[in-house]
């Protein structure tokens, strides 16, 4: 087949595009009314997410909860916060139906407020490269959980089990 078949064009990325490594910092676990979420910060290695960005985000949270836009089942889950130059990508993750991933994506730019990232095509934006570092050890996590008895103490096995380092 890879005779058959010419790749040029597809795939391509900018020349100048310059690939980096991001750091991964865990963060204070958010407790929410139906759910409990670990919490994980996406950062160049040299400008960590500011406090002031994960409070406002904490909150934003807090009231998309409170205002009944953000339903939760009572789910374990993760929210991954990403600072990638002036933007801020907020994306909460919670395991439903067993072993599901489901997902809510918002993004702010600096000084703005978050909203959330429509659908404007059948393919959207789901998670990049340093994004999907957390989430690859949370799906490692979550399927240690199913492997468990999947009783309190195991819960608390998958809260404390986090990523911390680089992607």
């Amino acid at each position: 087949m890879k005779d058959s078949v010419d790749l040029a064009g597809i795939g391509e990325v900018p020349p100048d595009w310059m690939h980096r490594q991001k750091e991964v910092s865990p963060a204070e676990a958010q407790p929410l009314p139906g759910a409990y979420l670990k919490w994980y910060d996406v950062h160049p290695t040299d400008e960590a997410v500011a406090d002031t960005e994960r409070s406002q985000a904490r909150a934003f949270l807090e009231h998309q909860t409170d205002r009944g836009a953000l339903a939760f089942r009572n789910e374990l889950g993760f929210v991954v916060l990403h600072r990638s130059g002036t933007f801020h990508f907020l994306i909460v993750c919670v395991w439903r139906e067993v072993n599901e991933l489901w997902q809510v994506l918002y993004a702010k730019d600096t000084g703005g407020t978050y909203q959330q990232v429509a659908d404007v095509e059948r393919f959207r934006p789901l998670q990049c490269v340093w994004e999907l570092g957390p989430t690859a050890h949370e799906r490692q996590a979550w399927s240690r959980y199913l492997f468990s008895a999947r009783d309190g103490a195991s819960k608390w096995a998958y809260v404390d089990d986090v990523y911390q380092g680089a992607v």
